[in-house]
Parts: structure tokens; sequence; C-alpha cells
């Protein structure tokens, strides 16, 4: 079971990386910047972007709304508030982890790469 989880998580990983770098190419080329320039500057959009999501997962409080019809809803508009259960509280919390470790790894690439600032 964890190894096909493990196996799972690399083919997101590679596939966020590799579009990641797809693009970033691209949008280079267009430019007419550099190559390792353009790709250090999308690892670092990305990575961005994933520590926002780490936060905004992290960041959510105990409460749920839930619609007339018990449906979970956003908190804003919402008829009734309950509170998460465990099972909510921890999933968000793993979920904010692994949006952490990929933005953050995201990161640390785009540091390894970038001509502009060498990392070492």
């Amino acid at each position: 079971m964890y190894r096909q989880a493990a196996q799972r998580l690399a083919l997101i990983y590679g596939g966020i990386l590799a579009a990641t770098v797809v693009i970033s190419v691209l949008l280079g080329a267009a430019a007419g910047t550099g190559l390792q320039r353009s790709v250090a500057l999308g690892l670092y959009v990305s990575g961005s972007l994933f520590l926002i999501g780490c936060f905004v997962f992290g960041a959510r409080g105990p409460l749920r709304g839930v619609s007339d019809d018990g449906q979970t809803v956003p908190l804003f508009g919402a008829r009734r508030v309950r509170r998460a259960d465990t099972d909510e509280r921890s999933e968000a919390t793993r979920t904010a982890l692994l949006l952490f470790a990929l933005g953050l790894s995201l990161v640390v690439i785009a540091a390894v790469v970038d001509p502009a600032h060498k990392a070492f």
C-alpha cells in the first residue's frame, strides 16, 4: 500500500516538475530569456503557489458550513455551522504538509538551477 502511494506521489511530483519546466521553457523562449533562468523562475513561481496552498489548507478553522440538505459548503453563506471531525482536520493537516514539502522542494530546485544566484 505504501509502495503504491509513493509511486503515485512520485508520478504526480514528476508530472508537476515536467509541466513546470516545459511551460517555463516555452514562455522563456517567447520572452527571449535564457533557458536556465526561465526554468528557475517557473520553479520559483510554482513552488510559491504550492506554499500559498499550504497556508490556505493549514489555516482552515475547526468550523464547516452546512447547507439545508446536509452538504458541506463554504462557511460564508452557510445555513448552519458544524465542527469538523477528526478525519477532516487530519486530512487538512496532511494536505498542508504535502503541499509544503512539494513547494519547498520546488523552490530548492529553483535555487540550485538559478544562474543569477548561485547556491553553491
